[in-house]
């Protein structure tokens, strides 16, 4: 507004002294309140006055004012700045608008940093962003951000510059406080400032970056540090910022030693503090060491307890493949073939979901569960339901796992197939006059999940017939309409691929790489087989009459076929063995017919007597003096002395009592069936993707 000058004659004396600078404070503070008052009265337009007050109210609310600096001038600032002036101790009467008076109320610890910033500011033409405090009229210290951009003449010399002024002691205060918590904090913790840079670290952090010659604080970590880079911190920062305070977890691997390769590993959590992300690393180093040593040994655990090799199966050749998957390096997907007695074979195919080891635990425990219950020879119904109750599926229900089962029986003797599913895939099966579909049959609940009986569904397939059992990563999901959908149906379908003379290994192949293209997150697994019959001229029965002499007529006809057949090193064992059990049948039940049934299956032949009752033979210790139990006793030990066996098992009508007697590699004098064991080499079950395993037949 102008200068008042007072010129006196002489120095005055003190109390004229004291006189004149209260009246220049008087004064100063009046032309103030006129040059607001002439500002006010500035002819301006209705919109630059509402522009003018938004931008006002908009600076308010986040109390940041503005100001500018010009060399002829001094420092000009708006309401609000005018007001944070306060911060630094001046008052109306004092802020006379020159650099050296706001720079003299400056901490100083801060004002040669201060003026060195602003330097390299001028020189380098960059926008700056200073915090420092400043020491009111009561040496209380209050932190203020200072942002300018500085503007040049033509000749490079500065004219001017404007930026804003801001309080950010509240800010600051919270920063302070996380300092103080964190500072000695065992691992790293720093604060991120919004343009991505280390505002803070505590000593560990600090230390960290000296061992590895670098300065995190005040720098973008990534960039001054090479083995921060590419780990996502930057994605983190953001994710944590739109969090909203939540914190966001995430794992990384720092090369600690380049030199060896050694590698530390760290859980990194970050959150919004304010205008700040706090993130803190926890060392997990040692954690994911131990966690590894444990993955490896629930992998051996697991290749232990996963489907080997297939038996040797009678007129049923077999391959099959397990495919891991893509979200877990284990997995409950299993299959598995058993020979049963009387040329029939049990077809198995399950998974247990749920997750971890326990789900391959129970896998294992599973499979050999339906193996033992299978070498009873329960009937499917009997089967599904002990197994139902079995403890294995019980606990496995208990622990939040979910057990699914497919079970085929195969006669090869007559061709009849048996099938019954507990919410597993049903499935596809094809034949040389048919296509490839999937079988029409009932899907029932999960093991356990009901108390009902399993429907059975019997199916009379040809010779040659290709069945495909498989889990739900190769069986593929239902369509919009309900329907399965099978991508085994589909390659099924093409006729290079069903041929009576290709080897089912190399179907497996193609399956292992459709399943293995998929983004499916747990293991899989499929079993072909092709099924053949057993020759009918390797096959002889006989309904006898309810007579006793029955017994000499059956010895009769044993006789006679075990000659055809070749098989003299084996007819008085089996004359003996017909006699005693046809006898003991017709003695000791009341039901008949009687059905007399020999398989000439390579080595062994095998001997069934069918009645109608439904008491099963019992092999009980007997004493010296009594007669009863003795031609069982007799025929288990027979069995056993030829590396056979003996059993029974109920029919639909009656029981079958078995016996299995085997001769010795080359005593046999006659010629060998016409269908003669045929094995592919295979090779043995890797560790990971697919897993191929030995086709056998017979």
């Amino acid at each position: 507004m102008g200068t008042i000058s007072a010129l006196l004659g002489g120095e005055p004396p003190a109390d004229r002294q004291e006189y004149v600078a209260e009246l220049a404070l008087v004064i100063g503070h009046r032309l103030a309140q006129i040059e607001k008052q002439c500002t006010s009265r500035r002819p301006q337009s209705r919109h630059a006055d509402y522009g003018s007050d938004q931008r006002r109210r908009a600076l308010a609310t986040v109390n940041v004012g503005t100001w500018e600096w010009q060399e002829a001038t001094g420092v000009k600032m708006d309401d609000i700045a005018e007001g944070l002036v306060s911060l630094a101790g001046l008052t109306p009467y004092t802020w006379d608008h020159r650099p050296e008076t706001w720079s003299a109320r400056i901490h100083p610890d801060d004002r040669t940093a201060v003026l060195e910033e602003t330097k390299r500011a001028v020189e380098t033409r960059e926008t700056r962003a200073l915090e420092y405090r400043v020491l009111d009229e009561n040496s209380q210290v209050h932190w203020v951000e200072q942002r300018g951009q500085f503007v040049y003449s033509e000749d490079g010399t500065t004219e001017r510059a404007y930026g804003t002024l801001v309080d950010v002691t509240l800010r600051r205060g919270k920063l302070e406080w996380l300092t103080t918590l964190q500072e000695l904090h065992p691992d790293p913790v720093f604060a991120m400032s919004m343009d991505n840079r280390v505002a803070w670290g505590n000593m560990v952090m600090r230390n960290q970056g000296a061992a590895r010659g670098v300065t995190i604080v005040g720098s973008v970590p990534w960039e001054v540090d090479e083995a921060l880079a590419g780990l996502g911190l930057q994605e983190m920062l953001a994710r944590a910022r739109a969090a909203g305070g939540t914190a966001i977890t995430q794992e990384l691997r720092i090369l600690r030693e380049p030199e060896t390769g050694a590698m530390v590993a760290y859980s990194a959590r970050a959150a919004q503090v304010g205008e700040y992300v706090t993130v803190m690393l926890e060392d997990i180093t040692e954690r994911k060491r131990a966690e590894e040593i444990e993955r490896a040994r629930t992998r051996e655990l697991w290749r232990t307890l996963k489907p080997k090799a297939l038996r040797q199966l009678v007129a049923v050749t077999v391959a099959a493949r397990h495919v891991a998957g893509r979200a877990a390096e284990i997995g409950g997907s299993w299959y598995d073939a058993i020979q049963l007695p009387g040329g029939r074979v049990m077809l198995a195919s399950g998974s247990v979901t749920g997750g971890g080891l326990s789900e391959a635990i129970t896998m294992g425990q599973l499979r050999a569960t339906v193996a033992e219950l299978a070498a009873l020879d329960y009937p499917l119904a009997e089967l599904m339901a002990r197994l139902g109750g079995s403890e294995v599926v019980t606990s496995a229900l208990a622990g939040d796992l979910q057990a699914l089962l497919l079970l085929a029986l195969y006669d090869a003797t007559t061709g009849c197939l048996s099938l019954v599913s507990a919410e597993h895939p049903p499935p596809v099966l094809a034949s040389p006059a048919s296509p490839a579909e999937l079988a029409d049959m009932h899907v029932g609940p999960g093991l356990g999940a009901s108390p009902l009986a399993y429907e059975i569904t019997h199916v009379d397939v040809p010779d040659g017939s290709l069945l495909a059992l498989s889990t739900t990563g190769f069986a593929g999901r239902r369509t919009d309409g309900g329907t399965p959908c099978s991508k085994v149906t589909r390659l099924l379908e093409r006729a290079d691929t069903f041929d009576g003379e290709s080897p089912l290994d190399e179907v497996c192949d193609v399956l292992a790489d459709l399943a293995k293209d998929e983004s499916r997150e747990g293991d899989a697994a499929v079993l072909l087989a092709r099924l053949s019959r057993v020759p009918q001229e390797q096959v002889a029965a006989w309904d006898l009459p309810w007579d006793p002499r029955s017994a000499s007529s059956a010895r009769r006809k044993t006789l006679t076929q075990v000659g055809e057949w070749g098989r003299e090193d084996l007819a008085f064992t089996a004359e003996l063995v017909v006699s005693e059990l046809v006898g003991n049948v017709i003695r000791h039940t009341e039901q008949g017919p009687v059905r007399l049934r020999l398989l000439h299956l390579h080595r062994d032949l095998i001997i069934e007597v069918y009645d109608g009752s439904q008491s099963m033979p019992h092999m009980q210790p007997i004493r010296l003096m009594e007669e009863s139990g003795r031609g069982l006793m007799m025929i288990g030990e027979i069995a056993a002395a030829m590396n056979g066996g003996w059993g029974s098992r109920y029919t639909q009508d009656g029981k079958c009592i078995w016996v299995r007697l085997r001769g010795e590699e080359g005593e046999s004098t006659g010629h060998e069936p016409s269908f003669s064991p045929q094995f592919s080499t295979g090779r043995d079950p890797g560790d990971g993707g697919v897993v191929p395993v030995r086709s056998e037949a017979s």
